[in-house]
């Protein structure tokens, strides 16, 4: 998969880009968490300078975050600790249940290492993405550069 240009948020100027619905994605997270006999806990929607809706779900004792991308139709499900430390997982059920609505990223391209060459990035993303040095591609999608 290549990175679509914008994917960072950033751009040299106005991005026409439509905002993802968040009311839809909280709702989705509500019913997925009741399927799998877990609560959400928490829920967060993008907040300059986060590109990306957060969804927070406990289960047992394991607290799981749906990230949602503020323009683009991609989720990815992390271990959240902060901002800056987020740990992509791949959780099957979840997955499952997303799919219907969004293009679920998996682990394997999210820890991938980023290459900005291999990639669709307009050029101030690229100017960004070197002053920021993320080390893998879900770091370039789920950002909070500024």
């Amino acid at each position: 998969m290549r990175l679509p240009m914008n994917i960072t948020g950033l751009a040299n100027s106005k991005m026409d880009l439509n905002k993802m619905d968040g009311n839809l994605f909280k709702k989705l997270g509500y019913e997925i968490a009741r399927k799998l006999q877990g609560k959400v806990i928490g829920y967060i929607p993008p907040s300059y300078p986060l590109n990306y809706f957060r969804l927070d779900i406990k289960k047992d004792e394991n607290t799981i975050s749906i990230l949602l991308h503020e323009h683009f139709p991609h989720v990815a499900i992390a271990s959240y600790e902060n901002e800056l430390q987020m740990h992509f997982l791949d959780h099957e059920d979840l997955m499952t249940e997303l799919r219907t609505y969004y293009t679920v990223l998996e682990t394997t391209f999210l820890n991938e290492p980023f290459n900005p060459n291999s990639h669709d990035l307009a050029e101030i993303e690229l100017k960004n993405a070197k002053h920021w040095g993320p080390n893998i591609n879900g770091e370039v999608i789920f950002n909070c550069w500024d």
